[in-house]
């Protein structure tokens, strides 16, 4: 191996004798930089791009959901507060229900007569009232032992008055109403200004956080409103005084510019009464489940779902990670179908790049004829040739990917400079930072680096056997009697 790494060596170290061999070695070492630069400054920002995506989705939303199924809305345990004087006969959330006292709030003395329509009483293997939602939350509790929080979904019609000096003017927009998920350990990355909850504000009115892009329509934190949403009991207009406590990056879902997250009163309270928005019930609750590592959520869900089934709740919960999402599903999977796509072309790419690597070891060959003759005359092996050539191919491609990989490092470490300058070019901002973010990301892709690592230099070996092996098939003899 050491004959062959010395002759290989020699090969490709430049000589002026050899002054047009030299140029297409560089030529196919700077093509091939070239390329792997681009795709892996490419593959780097688009990776760090859907990280950040997937880090906002997760933090606000969840990387795993539990939502009730409607064999839960039918279920007695969620319809029996209707008829309850303790439950002031009106429905629980399931922010309530993991508060409540009792599992069964009927009193059989006081309370109306039950609907003879209705369904039994859920039950346990020991025929104890079986509390479905305290017992999803002992399941989540013993599988992941991570943040769990419940949330609730509803609409309303906000109306903020802007109050600038002696001028006064209104933002009205329809909006989608959350839950602040306190819970989240990464939320606090996405608020204008980090809080552990929602305060009211001295007038004690309940402050809301709003998305950054309320900012462009002037909006400032301290501004006050109201939201507007109708009652369940009488269908009249009803007002609840809020003010602005910050602002939070929705990220790029569709409904992130609409949505605001309100405190837990809020959000239950509207859940219940209001008629602005008509949800899907089955989707506008539920909770939400946090953990470190995303890749880890369809494992997650796999065990909750078993311990559902112990536990004789899973009919009654359906566990969804954030792969299915409905507000974010498509996004998702039109962001993998892109990478895939210009990895495929970067391939392409690099795979036309690399037949320069055939073309200047095929002339190396040719130039090297007589010595490889005389090589072979004193017992070099076939085997012998073949790697020496093998190794000019992969060592083209292992100095591309280096140098193409630093030249990739510099390019990210000053992003922000690159994107200036094109955006001087374009005359306009080369990214919008709703999409994008305030900057690029400006590091290397792990994953990025391993796969260019790997299929530049097996695709350069693949390039340089075909030069090898047809250098390893020559006669002493021919080439001999030809000099």
């Amino acid at each position: 191996m050491k004959f062959e790494l010395g002759l290989a060596k020699k090969y490709l170290l430049p000589k002026r004798r050899q002054l047009s061999v030299s140029l297409i070695c560089l030529l196919s070492v700077f093509v091939i930089t070239l390329v792997v630069w681009l795709l892996l400054t490419f593959l780097s920002v688009m990776s760090g791009i859907e990280k950040g995506w997937l880090a906002k989705l997760t933090s606000l939303n969840a990387p795993l959901r539990i939502n009730p199924t409607e064999k839960y809305f039918n279920s007695y345990y969620y319809k029996i507060d209707s008829v309850s004087g303790a439950s002031h006969y009106s429905v629980k959330t399931i922010g309530e229900k993991l508060r409540s006292e009792w599992v069964d709030p009927y009193d059989t003395e006081s309370d109306m007569e039950i609907p003879l329509d209705w369904q039994l009483p859920e039950k346990n293997t020991e025929g104890e009232s079986l509390d479905l939602v305290k017992e999803a939350f002992a399941a989540v509790d013993k599988v992941s032992h991570t943040a769990a929080q419940e949330y609730d979904m509803s609409g309303a019609m906000l109306r903020l008055k802007l109050v600038r000096g002696d001028f006064h003017s209104f933002v009205t927009q329809a909006a989608y109403l959350t839950t602040f998920a306190d819970q989240s350990p990464t939320v606090k990355k996405l608020l204008s200004e980090p809080m552990d909850e929602i305060l009211p504000n001295d007038r004690g009115e309940p402050g809301i956080l709003i998305p950054k892009s309320f900012e462009g329509n002037g909006v400032r934190q301290g501004d006050r409103g109201f939201l507007s949403y109708g009652s369940g009991s009488t269908g009249q207009e009803q007002r609840l005084g809020v003010y602005v406590a910050g602002f939070y990056d929705p990220g790029i879902m569709s409904i992130g510019p609409k949505c605001l997250l309100v405190p837990k009163s809020i959000a239950e309270n509207l859940h219940t009464a209001g008629e602005a928005y008509t949800l899907d019930r089955t989707q506008a609750t539920g909770i939400q489940v946090w953990f470190d590592d995303l890749k880890e959520a369809q494992a997650i869900k796999a065990k909750l779902q078993d311990e559902f089934e112990q536990r004789g709740i899973a009919p009654y919960f359906t566990i969804t990670t954030y792969h299915d999402y409905d507000f974010a599903k498509d996004l998702l999977q039109q962001f993998e179908s892109d990478k895939m796509l210009f990895t495929l072309i970067g391939v392409i790419i690099l795979v036309v790049a690399a037949s320069n690597i055939i073309s200047s070891l095929i002339l190396l060959v040719n130039n090297k004829k007589k010595e490889i003759g005389i090589l072979q005359s004193m017992g070099a092996s076939r085997a012998s040739i073949t790697m020496v050539f093998a190794i000019c191919g992969i060592t083209i491609g292992l100095v591309s990917s280096l140098v193409g990989g630093l030249a990739a490092y510099l390019t990210l470490h000053n992003i922000d400079h690159v994107v200036q300058f094109l955006s001087w070019m374009q005359g306009h901002d080369m990214f919008n930072a709703l999409f994008y973010g305030a900057s690029l990301p400006n590091t290397l892709s792990a994953d990025s680096v391993k796969f260019i690592l790997i299929a530049t230099p097996l695709i350069s070996l693949l390039a340089g056997l075909v030069p090898a092996i047809k250098a390893s098939r020559m006669q002493p003899s021919d080439i001999l009697r030809s000099s």
